[in-house]
């Protein structure tokens, strides 16, 4: 994992990533978010060199008196899977809204939520996510359960 680096970085840098994982076969475009360009939203990348091998998008959202962030786009390129990067990318995205929470005023908790695909389900469990729903099922994607988790 020496050779991974993670940053936040600008949404066309990991389009690609989310296309080719998240949405294949369907158009490019399906892989943009409406909220992509939001002030508050943030993306993050893992890369290995120059190239980005691991994604995932922060949204914030109004859901009541703490603030939500939304995690979408959360991919990893397929041959970087099982070597840590989501985890390392998740920690480090998490950590980054944490300090980003904490410098804020009269903020006294944050969670984040996720629709995570039921396969990927056991990862945000180790990862401390708590699953909030039965299964469902997003249309043309597949089933899902929401998932959150408070870090602040």
């Amino acid at each position: 994992m020496n050779e991974i680096r993670f940053r936040e970085t600008p949404v066309e840098e990991i389009l690609d990533l989310r296309a080719r994982e998240l949405r294949a076969g369907k158009p490019w475009e399906a892989a943009r978010f409406p909220e992509d360009h939001d002030p508050d939203t943030m993306h993050f990348a893992a890369r290995a060199g120059e190239r980005v091998i691991g994604c995932l998008t922060l949204i914030k959202t109004d859901t009541g008196a703490s603030p939500s962030w939304q995690l979408r786009g959360m991919a990893t390129d397929k041959a970087w899977q099982h070597k840590g990067v989501g985890k390392g990318l998740l920690l480090f995205a998490e950590g980054r809204l944490r300090t980003h929470a904490s410098a804020q005023p009269d903020i006294a908790g944050v969670r984040i939520w996720c629709n995570a695909r039921t396969g990927a389900a056991p990862f945000y469990i180790r990862m401390g996510y708590k699953t909030v729903s039965e299964e469902f099922l997003i249309e043309k994607i597949g089933p899902h359960y929401k998932m959150e988790k408070n870090i602040l």
